[in-house]
């Protein structure tokens, strides 16, 4: 199997959704042609995820509040911790699992939500102590869980090249 867009090392969100997107954009001209095999047409339903994914979580840390009052900050975390929550147990399908395989998926399920749990608990008691600590918060948020999820992804459909 060769290796996974979003496992070369350094990556980010922008530059996953960068990978994502121009591999979307080759992979559209495969389906041109009509007939595609189901493998690529799996992946290429993953790639639409993810990229959806990566651009509802730039959006939550472009609209994250720059402000101390809480009320404010409140709301926009509930919708950052509900969206999290979710990327923790949807889309659990994929190639179908032999035993190492179920293995990697419960290993990388359990870290997904020791992961997330980790954040869940550093944010229950969140005081920011600018304007922008909070905006900075939520984006290393996301950008702690957005690597862990992406293991968890490759483990029901890895995008390769």
């Amino acid at each position: 199997m060769g290796q996974t867009l979003d496992n070369k090392g350094d990556g980010d969100m922008a530059t996953w959704l960068n990978d994502y997107k121009a591999y979307k954009e080759a992979l559209s001209h495969e389906f041109e042609g009509g007939a595609v095999a189901i493998g690529k047409v799996l992946q290429y339903q993953e790639l639409l995820y993810r990229i959806d994914v990566l651009e509802t979580c730039q959006m939550l840390c472009k609209t994250a509040p720059v402000t101390m009052d809480m009320k404010s900050l409140v709301a926009h975390y509930q919708l950052v911790d509900a969206y999290v929550q979710s990327l923790s147990k949807e889309r659990r399908i994929g190639i179908p699992p032999d035993e190492k395989l179920k293995a990697s998926r419960q290993t990388s399920a359990a870290a997904l939500e020791s992961t997330v749990a980790d954040c869940r608990k550093r944010f229950s008691s969140f005081r920011a102590e600018n304007e922008q600590m909070y905006k900075r918060s939520i984006s290393t948020l996301l950008n702690t869980v957005l690597p862990v999820w992406l293991q968890l992804r490759n483990t029901y459909t890895p995008i390769t090249k």
